[in-house]
């Protein structure tokens, strides 16, 4: 089955429900469901005016249910992509406690690790933690910034790839796929990821990381990504990192 019918076959799994609230902000978005599950998604950046906002778009957001708002992943545009992520986080929300972020740096330490578009603050992250980093990257200028058309041809077979929730939005990750087993690890980072491990799994993904939070701080995360701030850098968020299980339940 592929991909994107597996994603929608496992949220469609789930009990539907009224939405009760929807955030779009600059860098993040946020949906919380009438019987309390919620979840947070990633907003793309609408650099093309093509991909910006749309009334009809925002009258089929707010028409929508669970999972009406599940099936708008397939959506090229930020606007539906953005709500669809945080509704797929709230159907599909990451299980059991995860290991620390600290843990996925120590195993990266000495590798060369690959960021295609990261999200905001991502970089300045990793190259914190004193990892060599590379970037693919249209918007981005540096040194070890590289087109984004040029990834495949630079991957080395040793290193570590890092991807978001974009990679999802313009097909990237299926473009990628055939790279993945030669690879050292895949990072998929969220926030945005529906938590299918074996789905991921065995498209290559190696690990989630993704923002978890007590049921109780829901609102001031809400609040957080509605100023316009990213949920990476939201205090209330802790970042955890998720290995994925290949279906013979032996971990890559």
């Amino acid at each position: 089955m592929r991909l994107y019918e597996s994603i929608l076959q496992g949220a469609l799994s789930t009990l539907e429900c009224k939405v009760e609230d929807i955030v779009l902000g600059w860098r993040g978005s946020y949906v919380s469901l009438a019987d309390g599950r919620w979840g947070v998604g990633a907003t793309p950046r609408a650099e093309d005016e093509s991909l910006s906002s749309r009334e009809d778009h925002t009258r089929t957001i707010l028409s929508s249910t669970s999972h009406g708002l599940a099936r708008l992943v397939v959506s090229p545009y930020p606007q539906e992509f953005a709500a669809a992520t945080a509704a797929l986080c709230a159907l599909l929300p990451a299980e059991g406690e995860g290991a620390p972020l600290d843990s996925l740096i120590s195993a990266m330490s000495g590798e060369e690790v690959f960021l295609v578009a990261p999200a905001p603050g991502a970089v300045d992250f990793l190259t914190d933690c004193g990892l060599d980093v590379s970037i693919f990257d249209d918007s981005r200028r540096g040194r070890r910034v590289r087109p984004l058309w040029s990834t495949q041809q630079h991957l080395r077979r040793s290193g570590w790839l890092w991807i978001n929730a974009d990679a999802l939005r313009d097909r990237a990750i299926l473009a990628l796929a055939p790279s993945f087993k030669g690879m050292r690890g895949v990072v998929l980072q969220g926030p945005g990821i529906p938590f299918l491990p074996t789905v991921l799994g065995e498209l290559g993904v190696t690990c989630i990381v993704a923002p978890c939070a007590e049921a109780s701080s829901r609102f001031e995360v809400r609040r957080y990504v509605a100023a316009g701030g990213a949920p990476w850098s939201c205090p209330t968020l802790a970042w955890r990192v998720f290995d994925l299980l290949y279906t013979d339940g032996e971990s890559r």
